[in-house]
């Protein structure tokens, strides 16, 4: 049963859980860079600056793709376009304070060009087969709004911030892909991806009683993803191609059920649904902290 709210009160609890939305969405690309770091750990292979700059890689490679996507959704009107409303307000990093947002595709530009130094450092370490991660990323960062208005933007999630990340991670500090660490991207991409759903799925917003509630969302993709994650970090504990200690990321389920119970609902308030949002980041982050700890520890 909801119950009514102030609309100044919603408004302000809106903007704060948009605010932290936007913050904690790097750990898209935090995430995948500490558990492949774990796993170069416990192969022997870790060292700090390589870790560093791969991780740097992500994160900017992350912070370009942003600025892309927001510089080719915000400069067209394609109805395919399914960013929501509810997260209008969101901006990538600075802009609209340092940077205009037409001047975004230009970020964009320079956060690929300063990968490109890091592919560099990487090819001179490991080769030039790295080279084929870096291209991968970089065609993503500049063809993930054309993909997404096909409507394969989570497929597309999937694979970047999951198989991608993690093992191109593991390759840049071990020079080798290992099945753990296919094994360990899976749920790393189901949960980013359940986030990435959230954030940008099908549904309207409509007025009720003075609330702006979210209505006819697809909910089976949430649910499927939910299930998904957690299925193949418990499947890969079992087949013994993931410590056991990363179950360590079970810890999370309480938070999968209230996101859960949330979506399953035919309609919720958009501050709930938001908070829902921020809820499944946290599902991600304690997930992968899981899986690094029980890397590390093993």
């Amino acid at each position: 049963m909801m119950t009514p709210t102030h609309p100044a009160a919603a408004a302000s609890d809106r903007e704060r859980a948009i605010r932290t939305i936007k913050i904690l969405l790097f750990s898209a690309s935090v995430v995948p860079s500490l558990v492949g770091g774990a796993i170069a750990h416990a192969a022997g292979s870790f060292a700090w600056t390589p870790f560093l700059l791969a991780a740097a890689g992500l994160f900017i490679g992350q912070a370009g793709g942003d600025y892309l996507y927001y510089y080719l959704t915000h400069f067209h009107s394609d109805a395919r376009d399914a960013h929501t409303k509810i997260f209008a307000g969101w901006r990538p990093l600075f802009t609209g304070m340092l940077l205009a947002p037409e001047k975004t595709v230009w970020a964009g530009a320079a956060c690929l060009l300063i990968d490109l130094a890091i592919a560099a450092y990487f090819v001179e370490l490991r080769g030039a087969e790295i080279l084929w991660f870096a291209l991968a990323g970089g065609l993503i960062a500049v063809f993930f709004t054309p993909l997404m208005l096909r409507g394969l933007k989570e497929p597309v999630i999937f694979v970047t911030f999951g198989p991608l990340c993690v093992t191109g991670v593991v390759f840049a500090l071990t020079g080798t892909i290992s099945g753990a660490a296919i094994v360990a991207s899976l749920p790393v991409g189901f949960f980013v991806t359940v986030v990435a759903y959230l954030k940008s799925a099908r549904f309207d917003v409509v007025e009720t009683g003075g609330e702006q509630v979210v209505v006819r969302l697809s909910r089976t993709v949430i649910l499927a993803l939910l299930a998904l994650g957690y299925a193949s970090l418990a499947a890969g504990v079992a087949l013994g191609r993931l410590p056991v200690w990363s179950l360590g990321g079970l810890l999370s389920l309480p938070l999968a059920w209230s996101v859960a119970s949330i979506v399953r609902q035919s309609s919720s308030k958009v501050t709930e649904y938001l908070w829902a949002t921020v809820r499944s980041i946290v599902v991600l982050v304690i997930v992968g902290a899981g899986l690094a700890v029980g890397f590390m520890v093993s």
